[in-house]
């Protein structure tokens, strides 16, 4: 929770508009537990960037496609330990960048943190993606996706909680692929 308001991530939001008031389109519907790849989207061009710089995690992924379901202890303590091994902090305006492991960073940066220590604990890379979604008050928010036989778990840095894709009070706008973490797609 203490990071709740420091995630402010430059992206083209206009693909879902805010409403009066500022609320997000689509905020009140029913949603699956599982988010449905759309059609091909650009990659957030800070995560191109990243690439760039970290080669080795953006390299195409092995493993299954799901985790079991008997990880979730697992999983929602390296959650909790990112969240609290990272101070949080917003990027300067113009100057978006995603790293590994900083002492301090924002939602990004634990987002490609938590996917790194899922992967080193023995979580297949399939069964890991990077998503963005908006916000209840329109700021576009980066999370981890951890696909189960039961839904798709999202690891985010304003919750110790981690909870379904239907439960999560984000509006999903685009997914990293399974395969290719340099392809990505809408939702």
């Amino acid at each position: 929770m203490r990071a709740a308001s420091i995630c402010v991530l430059v992206l083209a939001t206009a693909i879902l508009p805010a409403l009066p008031g500022g609320a997000v389109q689509g905020s009140g519907l029913d949603r699956p537990a599982f988010l449905e790849e759309k059609a091909p989207v650009l990659a957030p061009f800070a995560f191109v960037r990243f690439c760039l710089a970290a080669p080795s995690e953006c390299a195409m992924k092995h493993g299954a496609g799901e985790v079991r379901d008997d990880i979730a202890a697992d999983i929602a303590a390296i959650n909790r330990s990112v969240n609290h091994a990272i101070v949080p902090r917003r990027d300067r305006p113009g100057q978006d960048l995603w790293t590994l492991s900083p002492w301090a960073g924002d939602c990004e940066d634990y987002a490609v943190t938590k996917r790194r220590k899922l992967i080193e604990h023995g979580l297949p890379a399939r069964a890991i993606r990077l998503a963005v979604g908006l916000t209840p008050d329109g700021r576009g928010h980066a999370v981890v996706i951890v696909r189960t036989r039961n839904g798709d778990l999202v690891l985010d840095n304003r919750s110790d909680a981690v909870k379904r894709a239907d439960e999560v009070d984000l509006v999903w706008m685009k997914i990293e692929s399974a395969d290719n973490p340099k392809w990505w797609y809408a939702l």
